[in-house]
């Protein structure tokens, strides 16, 4: 019997079961699908990005940073990563954020300010200097393309904000797969295709998971990584109730199109945080340019019941909304003709924020409501769960007493009090932002 299972085979799943392996708890890896990082994990843009709205949010990203660019020494690996087979790579491109009319610059810069982070701020004119592929007009509020005022012209200039350290990870499914070889090493057993359909309870105490094919695999410990599937889960556990923050399927859609001279990988581009018109973009190495949405009050939000039955394929509706919002930022953008791109689910929580916490089920924990900007924390989200499972098997109180983890290569701690599922009134962007 292991001493731990984790139901959820994404990067969360892997960097959790990694830390606990090494923490000296013996782990199962679970999962319904074909691969490891197999699902949303697959799906995700990867962006390695610092501005949010909360300290502890600033705090993670920017220790997770640092682990990101020594990834073969996060995964125990000779300096290099030598005789590994391929890694996940970092790549430091920038970030260039834009902002909306009102938006609380001083509450984001001021936690950038007290956690370490670099930044640049541009006015207008130095902007177009410093990005001159863009068209930095002020379009607010964002409009889709069904909407005359999409066309309007721009009403005034640009300024903004860079912060030269963030970037992207090249490849979010080979990193889980990084994650896992490494707990794998350690003594993790990963087993596939093997659905979880309900929580066995002794009492009090979780007591292991009941698989679909009749058996059950019993163990003292569950942790709830499984993404979008993770609200079903909570309910089998019958945990969700005692929650007073849950977690919802959010489909989400990213488009691909072709990046112009000056702004293309290596060329000028930067991972692009566009308010103003209501979209998110990122140069990929293979001279495209990855879009996405940041939740516009003009894009309604698409709730699913079941991930299950979410069509992979892009429709035209969305694909337009954003990549045509991108081409008017960036205007040599080379538009396809029809949509490209994916289409997945996010898992998340009405403010946007993880949680990482135990649950009212003694054994039972959560690593869930990752809400589409928690990719970029996995290197620290394992520690993170690791320790709080050490302390809550220990006797320690952590609803009344958070657990702290160390984040040595900042030199900070973070509170894992923040991502609690008892948390109320926190003041977070509203947004993908967090």
């Amino acid at each position: 019997m292991p001493d731990v299972v984790v139901v959820g085979a994404g990067v969360m799943g892997a960097s959790v079961a990694l830390e606990l392996q090494r923490a000296g708890w013996s782990t199962v890896v679970l999962d319904k699908g074909d691969a490891v990082g197999g699902g949303s994990t697959s799906a995700s843009s990867a962006v390695v990005r610092f501005g949010f709205s909360t300290e502890p949010g600033v705090v993670a990203a920017w220790e997770s940073k640092h682990r990101w660019e020594a990834w073969a020494d996060h995964l125990g690996l000779p300096e290099g990563g030598t005789g590994a087979g391929p890694l996940a790579r970092f790549h430091r491109t920038g970030m260039l954020f834009l902002e909306p009319a009102g938006f609380p610059r001083g509450l984001f810069l001021g936690l950038l300010d007290d956690v370490g982070v670099p930044y640049e701020l541009f006015d207008a004119p130095g902007l177009a200097e410093r990005f001159p592929s863009l068209d930095l007009g002020r379009f607010w509020p964002p409009h889709r393309p069904d909407d005359e005022a999409f066309f309007d012209g721009p009403d005034g200039a640009l300024d903004g904000w860079f912060t030269p350290d963030a970037g992207f990870v090249d490849d979010p499914q080979l990193a889980a797969r990084n994650l896992m070889d490494a707990a794998v090493r350690q003594g993790t057993e990963v087993r596939l295709r093997t659905p979880v359909v309900g929580v066995a309870v002794t009492g009090d105490r979780v007591a292991g998971v009941e698989i679909a094919d009749g058996s059950r695999l019993d163990a003292p410990v569950v942790v709830n990584a499984a993404g979008p599937w993770s609200s079903g889960l909570n309910r089998l556990a019958g945990v969700e109730a005692d929650m007073a923050v849950t977690t919802r399927p959010l489909r989400q859609e990213v488009h691909t199109a072709g990046a112009p001279a000056g702004f293309g990988f290596g060329d000028g581009g930067t991972v692009l945080g566009d308010l103003d018109l209501g979209y998110y973009c990122v140069p990929r190495p293979d001279g495209t340019i990855l879009a996405g949405g940041v939740e516009a009050d003009c894009d309604p939000l698409e709730w699913v019941d079941n991930p299950d039955e979410v069509s992979p394929l892009p429709t035209a509706e969305l694909f337009e909304a954003q990549v045509w919002r991108m081409a008017r930022r960036v205007p040599g953008l080379a538009v396809p003709h029809r949509p490209t791109g994916l289409a997945d689910v996010y898992d998340v929580t009405p403010d946007w924020l993880p949680i990482y916490d135990r649950t009212s089920l003694d054994g039972f924990y959560v690593a869930v409501g990752t809400s589409g900007n928690q990719f970029k924390n996995a290197p620290l989200v394992g520690q993170a769960m690791a320790e709080l499972i050490g302390a809550c098997e220990s006797g320690h109180d952590h609803d009344t007493d958070p657990v702290r983890v160390d984040c040595h290569l900042i030199g900070r701690s973070l509170d894992l009090g923040a991502f609690s599922r008892n948390r109320t009134g926190s003041v977070t962007s509203g947004t993908v932002l967090g």
